[in-house]
């Protein structure tokens, strides 16, 4: 799949291993440690459809006020959030969805 960022900041914590000290203050060390490798396994899937609904990935649609977005865990605390490029995911077939924008990483129930 192909990924964009929300914002610059948010991607350069996500790809650029220059960032691993602000990404260790700001989620902690294992976090740190598992969100480039959570993003490089993104990439390797060729839909959202291919995101594994169970677990490490648990691949889920939210709800309410962010139905239009998923998210994967990074750990039992984390997990990245991102919608698809187009922002529509009326699109019903997931296997149609191959570019993604990740929106955060987040805490669970933050």
């Amino acid at each position: 799949m192909e990924l964009t960022y929300k914002t610059k900041k948010l991607e350069n914590l996500c790809e650029n291993a220059d960032y691993n000290r602000e990404l260790q203050k700001l989620y902690g060390s294992e976090v740190a440690k598992k969100l480039p490798q959570r993003i490089n396994e993104l990439k390797a899937f060729d839909s959202i459809n291919d995101i594994p609904v169970t677990l490490p990935f648990r691949r889920h649609k939210l709800e309410g006020k962010r139905k239009d977005e998923f998210a994967v865990n990074i750990n039992k605390e984390f997990r990245i959030i991102f919608r698809p490029h187009n922002n529509s995911v009326e699109i019903i077939d997931l296997r149609l969805i191959k570019n993604i924008e990740i929106m955060e990483v987040s805490k669970h129930y933050e």
